[in-house]
């Protein structure tokens, strides 16, 4: 079985067009789809439950803030050998379970896949800089740590090296998808499948300072967490 993990708070306006993305076909076999409400407080969850009758959708509700309390407990009710993580502002590509699972069965090696992401709602050219720099830093990251990072809205993994590893940390804010890594490359193989995920690009809106703000927010937040130790959190951009 394949599992999707998405987690989300206050998405109901946005998440439609992630979930619409299942109601195309992905895989012909078994999988289930974990939407793991962080607890918000909007209608994320009841716009989630309008789609129950269209996608193998589980609703699950996680009242420990934190995108890795959120993961942590969609990892944990997972019942697939492969589990799928994104989120809910993000929109994948119809390819991208078969793509993530046939590159994970075919290498022995492999233990997770991840894969870059790009932003389509924001000016043409912070969007083309975007799309540029991101799979870059992936590659110049692997080069200068060793391993590729699991994009939290763009990875699978084996479920058997996700559990050796421990899983995320459900007290850590943010950076948990990076965390992870650094213990699941102990394990086995990071591999590097340029499929795409559609993520929103809030985050870097406001031409091209907004860009680099944005962009400089995640290696500031790396720094801090992993370098000095402390437990940091992004800026809520909604």
């Amino acid at each position: 079985m394949i599992s999707v993990v998405i987690i989300a708070y206050n998405e109901e306006r946005s998440m439609g067009a992630c979930l619409d993305a299942f109601t195309r076909p992905q895989i012909d076999e078994p999988y289930e789809i974990l939407l793991i409400d962080n607890a918000s407080t909007d209608g994320t969850t009841e716009r989630a439950e309008s789609y129950t009758e269209k996608i193998p959708l589980r609703i699950i509700r996680e009242e420990k803030k934190g995108r890795g309390a959120a993961r942590a407990r969609g990892f944990r009710e997972a019942k697939g050998d492969i589990v799928f993580s994104t989120d809910s502002d993000s929109i994948v590509p119809t390819e991208w379970v078969k793509t993530f699972t046939a590159a994970l069965r075919n290498d022995a090696k492999a233990v997770a896949v991840s894969g870059p992401c790009r932003i389509e709602d924001c000016g043409a050219l912070t969007n083309a800089l975007f799309n540029i720099i991101q799979p870059l830093t992936m590659h110049l990251y692997r080069l200068c740590v060793g391993h590729y990072w699991l994009t939290g809205s763009n990875f699978a993994i084996r479920k058997s090296a996700y559990d050796a590893s421990g899983g995320f940390d459900p007290d850590t804010p943010s950076s948990e998808d990076t965390e992870l890594s650094f213990r699941v490359k102990k394990i086995g193989k990071i591999r590097y499948v340029p499929c795409a995920v559609i993520s929103s690009g809030r985050r870097f809106r406001g031409g091209f300072f907004g860009l680099v703000k944005g962009l400089l927010a995640y290696p500031w937040t790396w720094i801090k967490r992993f370098v000095f130790r402390r437990e940091v959190d992004l800026a809520d951009v909604r």
